[in-house]
């Protein structure tokens, strides 16, 4: 008996949602389960295990959705693993609102079996705001979409399940890509960068040399790999509204240092090195260089994720603890595995 299991995406562009109208779906996996864009299917309200308002539907049908239709029942929660993998690829190529928020199930009529608490509040909720204020204007377009596709064979094998979390192949990028997860779905602000924050560790640190997993040393490999003099807030992964204008735009080599003192005030129950960080209450949120702190050590990690994601040698490299060490130790005299490795600045 067929079923088809869907994740809304509610924050495309119109420009999407018109590709997808006209031309159809749009494909981001074909194996193991064909995932693609596509509209949400039309659904009759008040009908099924779990009955839709006439205003949930409409909002349903108005959405694209990440969708698979599969036949074999038993492979329902490996569906649904490839619809939170595809999910991930997007949120790191274009982080949006309600991330894994809005799953649900369809039986074999399109009437709703299963969904996510967030889906019946469709009709009825205020539309929530963005995770990090410069993600206001967060829109999916179709070179978004396609770039994702791209990462998926690489997040399917760094998500891939069934070695556990502490056994995993690719245990760093594995745990990092937990960690980012994560940062999305915990409700305190400071739990985010304190996430984010692990996830660099994980990526970053060496895990056979313990004077090598140090703040210290994750900046000066973060400065290898990111550029020293990259402004986080420039990165081609980012944009800025601009109304937003109040942002600090450090270099990478100075916000580093920063991003993990904030962790560390967070982790050892202090408060932020300096009072002058916080947002003034007459201000916006963004204003204050400890939110600051907080979307940029998000951008630091995506940027990362991304970076691996995109280049096998690279995410082979940042899944082997010894070439991980070598690549930063003969970063600085220029070339390993055909790879360029910036040096850093003296």
């Amino acid at each position: 008996m067929a079923k088809t299991q869907l994740m809304l995406l509610p924050s495309c562009s119109q420009e999407l949602i018109q590709r997808v109208r006209n031309n159809g779906q749009l494909e981001i996996l074909k194996v193991p389960h064909l995932i693609v864009l596509s509209q949400a299917p039309a659904i009759r309200p008040q009908t099924g295990r779990v009955p839709l308002s006439a205003e949930c539907v409409r909002q349903v049908e108005q959405s694209l959705a990440l969708s698979c239709r599969y036949e074999d029942e038993a492979g329902g929660n490996a569906v649904c693993h490839q619809l939170r993998c595809a999910a991930t690829a997007l949120q790191l190529i274009k982080p949006i609102s309600d991330f894994l928020n809005l799953w649900m199930q369809l039986d074999d009529e399109n009437t709703p079996e299963l969904a996510a608490r967030d889906i019946a509040d469709l009709g009825k909720r205020i539309w929530p705001e963005p995770y990090l204020s410069y993600q206001q204007h967060n829109c999916l377009t179709e070179g978004d979409v396609k770039r994702a596709s791209l990462l998926m064979p690489s997040l399917n094998t760094a998500l891939q399940p069934g070695n556990g979390s502490w056994m995993h192949p690719r245990l760093a990028i594995h745990r990092a890509l937990v960690f980012f997860c994560q940062g999305y779905t915990v409700p305190h602000r400071d739990l985010k960068q304190f996430l984010w924050a692990a996830g660099l560790d994980c990526l970053y640190a060496s895990k056979l040399d313990r004077k090598k997993q140090g703040s210290r040393e994750i900046g000066r490999r973060m400065c290898t790999f990111l550029g020293a003099n990259l402004k986080l807030y420039e990165a081609d992964i980012v944009a800025v509204p601009t109304h937003q204008d109040q942002r600090n735009r450090k270099m990478v080599q100075d916000v580093v240092p920063d991003i993990f003192k904030l962790r560390n005030a967070l982790a050892h129950g202090l408060s932020v090195p300096d009072a002058g960080w916080l947002s003034r209450q007459d201000q916006p949120v963004e204003s204050g260089y400890a939110y600051q702190l907080i979307e940029q050590t998000e951008i630091a990690l995506r940027l990362t994720l991304i970076k691996l994601l995109e280049s096998q040698p690279l995410f082979d490299i940042f899944s082997d603890a010894s070439r991980l060490d070598a690549y930063f130790e003969l970063g600085a005299a220029g070339i390993l595995a055909g790879i360029p490795c910036r040096a850093l600045p003296e």
